[in-house]
C-alpha cells in the first residue's frame, strides 16, 4: 500500500476551514435574521397617528378623511352591522396603488375588527345607497386612480353582541407602515 502525504499546507487550510464555518454560520443566520425584522417592520403597525375629528391626514400617497361610521342594522343575533364611509384624495398615485389596505375598527381595549361582505339588504335600506357600487378600501387601491382623483370608499362590520363603548377607525397602508392612521370622533 501507498502512504498518503498530506502536506502542511492542506492540513493548515482544513483547519482554517473548520474554524471559519462557525463564523460564516453566524453571519449567515444574522443576514437572514436582518431581512426578518426589516420585513417584520415594513408589515407591522407601531405609530399612531391620531387624526382628530373632521380633519385629513395623508398616508400612502393619499389625503385620507372619515366621513361617516354609523349602525345601519341589527341581526337576528344581537350582532350590530357598522358602515364607514371614507374619502381619500389621492396625492401620489404610485405610492397609492400599493395593496394591502388594512381599514379595521378598533375598541378601546384593543380589539379589532376587520371588513365583512354585508348583503344587499342590510345595505339598500339607506336611501342614499340604493343601486350604488362604492368601493372597498382595496378595490380603490387597485383601480389605479390618477394624481388629484377623490375617491369615495366604503366598509361594512360586524360587531359582535353587547359590544359596549365607541370604535374608531384605523387605517394601515403598505406605503406609510410602520406608521397608521386612528381617526377620532366628534367628542
Amino acid at each position: 500500500m501507498s502512504e498518503v502525504v498530506i502536506s502542511p499546507g492542506a492540513v493548515r487550510m482544513r483547519r482554517l476551514s473548520l474554524w471559519a464555518l462557525p463564523a460564516a454560520l453566524a453571519l449567515g443566520l444574522f443576514l437572514h435574521a436582518q431581512e426578518n425584522a426589516w420585513e417584520w417592520w415594513r408589515s407591522r403597525e407601531l405609530f399612531a397617528r391620531e387624526v382628530p375629528a373632521n380633519t385629513a391626514a395623508n398616508l400612502g400617497g393619499a389625503e385620507w378623511k372619515l366621513t361617516r361610521l354609523r349602525r345601519v342594522a341589527e341581526r337576528s343575533d344581537g350582532r350590530a352591522v357598522m358602515l364607514l364611509d371614507m374619502e381619500a384624495v389621492v396625492r401620489d398615485p404610485d405610492m397609492f396603488a400599493v395593496l394591502p389596505c388594512r381599514l379595521v375598527l378598533e375598541a378601546p381595549d384593543g380589539r379589532r375588527w376587520s371588513p365583512q361582505f354585508l348583503t344587499p339588504s342590510e345595505v339598500n335600506r339607506l336611501p342614499e345607497r340604493r343601486g350604488l357600487t362604492i368601493p372597498t378600501c382595496t378595490q380603490a387601491l387597485a383601480s389605479k386612480p390618477a394624481a388629484g382623483a377623490t375617491l369615495r370608499i366604503s366598509e361594512g362590520f360586524v360587531l359582535p353582541a353587547g359590544m359596549a363603548g365607541p370604535v374608531r377607525p384605523v387605517l394601515s397602508l403598505p406605503a406609510g407602515r410602520p406608521r397608521y392612521l386612528r381617526f377620532q370622533f366628534p367628542g
